[in-house]
């Protein structure tokens, strides 16, 4: 594959779920258009995704989306995936387009949620939130 199928997928179903983000006005909201997102993911993209994870991924080994019911599953899920993806950057590894991908969309649903109903977004950890020091400041 080249690095162009594992862009921002431009197909409807990510331009939906953008949409769907965009236009959130509740909690309840912003977890539809999360689990549509998540389920919108093509199995094999899934499955490259899956090749890297360490098990902080939000899919299952079925190739389906980790359950996602309540602001706080949705946190979770954003941590992991945040995590991992600070640690790749912090230890100066490109992340994978995938992750790359998933990250941004996470991090905007629970800044969303955190716009919409700030007491159900709980705040993230100063770990997840530390920007990697650059190799020159260590």
């Amino acid at each position: 594959m080249n690095a162009t199928e594992h862009a921002f997928d431009s197909s409807k179903d990510a331009s939906r779920c953008a949409s769907l983000l965009a236009g959130a006005r509740s909690a309840p909201d912003v977890i539809t258009a999360v689990r549509s997102y998540l389920a919108a993911w093509p199995k094999a993209r899934v499955a490259d995704l899956q090749r890297i994870d360490g098990g902080w991924a939000p899919f299952d080994a079925d190739l389906q989306p980790t359950p996602l019911y309540r602001p706080a599953d949705l946190q979770r899920i954003c941590d992991a995936v945040h995590g991992q993806f600070a640690s790749l950057h912090g230890a100066g590894v490109a992340p994978a387009p995938e992750l790359l991908e998933l990250d941004t969309f996470l991090c905007l649903a629970c800044a969303k949620l955190a716009q919409i109903e700030p007491g159900l977004a709980p705040q993230r950890s100063g770990l997840a939130d530390r920007q990697p020091e650059s190799r020159a400041h260590r």
